[in-house]
């Protein structure tokens, strides 16, 4: 415990420290800028799969254009990590609201599919900028609170991922879609303003090269913390990916039911977010993944029983409500136990995108031997993340901040 207050400390010294160097630091108001600029990016990650149906292109091509956001966040996420810690999250922020605006602006003026794809892969380098810069100064800035911070940082990204397909839904006849695309645009533009404005905390290795900072790659503790978020992820984004099909085979019911299912999953899924920043003031971090993971598995249990329509969706808001607060309250915990939280979070949520590109094909494979197969994965995922955070708590386990 000593280990983790001593890192608390020390974040909080760095925002102390370069406030008296450069003038105050306005915290709440870079709060919600910060909250605004993962609002951004929950948008733009679902924005190519809203956009799709609009676009007169072949099936090949469409999958191929689908896979150029995520491409582009992957490898922001790679190489954007030292890069905070050595320069700071300000002109990274910067740059990610840049890339996507002009992305999104030229976007409805492209004819060709190279274009197209090019403008696909920046706002997609853009999204993973902005996803690991707003994880990693929302820790910072909340030393005393990182995980109920985090879960509200969560839910922004949930109020953006649900404003794009509604945009979209909205956006009817040729040109609005591209109306829709230029709001987004002109989102991101606005948020850069204060940004540009707003005094941030100093970088908290500005010294560092960026060979010493990846030697806190070394720790273990960094890709325990990995792996817990690669079951997270594989699992969230699983279910994401299947639960309407699930719930159309199971019960054998039309598509427009079954979505239904859907609904409830990334509606609980927000909402769990919010309800961990309560649940967090008499649960700590570890007790928070524990609890979140047995309401996952009773969600996951609920479903395979095949009960009914009401209790199956019952079982996803469950699920949802489970997964919810896993993956911020993990970064939390991280943040309680590195200085180098660019460094650290930009590995594990590295090792973390792997899993949510591997759990939908895995569920794929259980799925072989019957559609109620898929529920294994959240289960046994959640077995793994109550394994892995009771190591990861474990006073042996803790680094010593240096």
């Amino acid at each position: 415990m000593t280990k983790i207050v001593d890192s608390q400390v020390t974040g909080t010294r760095a925002i102390t420290e370069s406030a008296a160097a450069d003038g105050p630091i306005r915290r709440l108001p870079l709060i919600f800028v910060t909250y605004a600029c993962m609002f951004v990016f929950g948008a733009i990650l679902l924005l190519m799969g809203s956009l799709l149906p609009s676009l007169q292109l072949s099936y090949a091509r469409a999958g191929n254009l689908g896979s150029f956001p995520l491409a582009g966040i992957l490898a922001a996420t790679v190489l954007v990590g030292p890069l905070l810690d050595r320069f700071g999250v300000k002109p990274a922020l910067g740059l990610a609201l840049i890339l996507v605006a002009a992305a999104l602006a030229v976007m409805p003026s492209l004819h060709s599919y190279p274009g197209l794809a090019a403008a696909a892969l920046a706002y997609g380098v853009g999204g993973g900028v902005l996803n690991t810069a707003t994880n990693a100064l929302v820790s910072d800035l909340s030393a005393s609170a990182r995980g109920a911070a985090l879960n509200l940082l969560g839910f922004s990204f949930s109020l953006g991922a649900l404003s794009a397909p509604l945009l979209m839904s909205l956006a009817g006849g040729a040109l609005l879609p591209s109306l829709a695309l230029r709001v987004l645009a002109t989102a991101a533009a606005i948020i850069l303003i204060p940004i540009l404005w707003l005094r941030f905390p100093s970088p908290s290795q500005p010294k560092a090269s960026v060979k010493g900072l990846l030697r806190v790659l070394n720790r273990p503790l960094v890709w325990l913390f990995g792996v817990l978020l690669f079951f997270e992820s594989g699992s969230e984004n699983c279910m994401f990916v299947w639960s309407s099909k699930l719930t159309a085979d199971l019960l054998q019911i039309g598509a427009a039911r079954a979505n239904l299912s859907l609904v409830a999953l990334s509606s609980s899924l927000g909402v769990g977010r919010l309800l961990a920043v309560v649940w967090l003031r008499w649960l700590n971090g570890r007790n928070m993944i524990l609890v979140s993971a047995a309401t996952a598995v009773a969600g996951a249990s609920l479903v395979y029983c095949k009960f009914g329509f009401t209790s199956m969706l019952e079982g996803f808001v469950m699920l949802g409500l489970g997964l919810s607060a896993i993956f911020p309250t993990a970064l939390g915990l991280a943040g309680d136990r590195f200085r180098e939280t660019g460094t650290v979070f930009g590995a594990i949520m590295t090792v973390a995108l792997v899993g949510g590109t591997a759990g939908p094909t895995l569920a794929a494979w259980l799925a072989k031997t019957g559609p109620e197969r898929i529920l294994d994965l959240p289960i046994v995922s959640a077995v793994m993340v109550v394994a892995l955070v009771l190591i990861i708590a474990s006073p042996s386990v803790v680094p010593r901040i240096e």
